[in-house]
């Protein structure tokens, strides 16, 4: 097929459109890659976060996880 092409002398060329396009795509996509990147890195920090703080009210006495008077004053 491409040695029939060109024996006739066509020649296949790009969309222009696409040849546009291309140049604006991948930028857009390193970006959406960061960004994605960057928001799961917060989640699991998030998470692990949250875990700590769960594990240091573990450690409280039971009395003292749920008592809404008790303020560390004596």
């Amino acid at each position: 097929m491409i040695d029939s092409l060109a024996a006739s002398g066509e020649v296949w060329m790009a969309h222009h459109p696409l040849v546009l396009a291309i140049p604006a795509l991948v930028p857009a996509a390193v970006v959406v890659g960061v960004v994605l990147y960057v928001a799961r890195k917060d989640r699991v920090a998030e998470r692990e976060e949250r875990e700590l703080l769960e594990r240091g009210l573990d450690t409280l006495p039971d009395d003292l996880k749920n008592d809404e008077t008790h303020r560390g004053d004596t």
